[in-house]
């Protein structure tokens, strides 16, 4: 049972410092992290995809039954190569895409508040500048789609850091 404790606590400082470490990249350098995450996607395709192809060949060498390892394979090659050719302009579409929509959803809410006013005593003030800053948002992120991701990428790694320290903080209280 002590073993297995101090097991936890092992896995708990390491994905405590593996946090730190790409929460810190993603949030003062997230075009390269992202770059870096993008290429090691890539590459764990990469390899599993010759793996899975080496078997294929090594099982047709022997005259065995060839299971769907070929197939895997090629497929994982694939998608290594769509990985790394289009993961920056999918991840910078994406936005876009999300940005168009809040536009819309934006203007829909602001007619809606303007247009059915039930009740006199009601302003439809907050709901029409709840459209508005869905428009205004959405603005940012249909005409700066990239520069949106890296922001978001921050955040992302401002969280990770603070996932971190409350984990270490947790485990010291505990014991763990």
């Amino acid at each position: 049972m002590y073993s297995f404790i101090n097991q936890i606590r092992n896995y708990i400082w390491l994905k405590s410092i593996a946090y730190i470490v790409f929460g810190l990249l993603f949030l003062f350098d997230p075009h390269d992290t992202l770059n870096i995450a993008i290429n090691l996607i890539a590459a764990f395709f990469i390899v599993f995809g010759v793996i899975n192809l080496i078997s294929a060949w090594r099982q047709r060498r022997n005259n065995e039954v060839v299971d769907y390892s070929l197939a895997v394979g090629i497929t994982q090659l694939i998608v290594a190569v769509i990985v790394f050719l289009l993961a920056e302009p999918l991840l910078s579409f994406l936005p876009f895409i999300l940005g168009i929509v809040l536009i819309v959803t934006g203007i829909s809410n602001v007619f809606t508040a303007l247009n059915h006013r039930q009740y006199v005593n009601v302003s439809p003030m907050p709901f029409v500048l709840y459209g508005v800053l869905l428009i205004l948002v959405g603005i940012l992120l249909a005409f700066n789609p990239f520069g949106t991701i890296l922001v978001l990428l921050q955040i992302f790694g401002a969280t990770m850091v603070v996932m971190a320290i409350m984990e270490i903080i947790t485990s010291w209280k505990l014991g763990i």
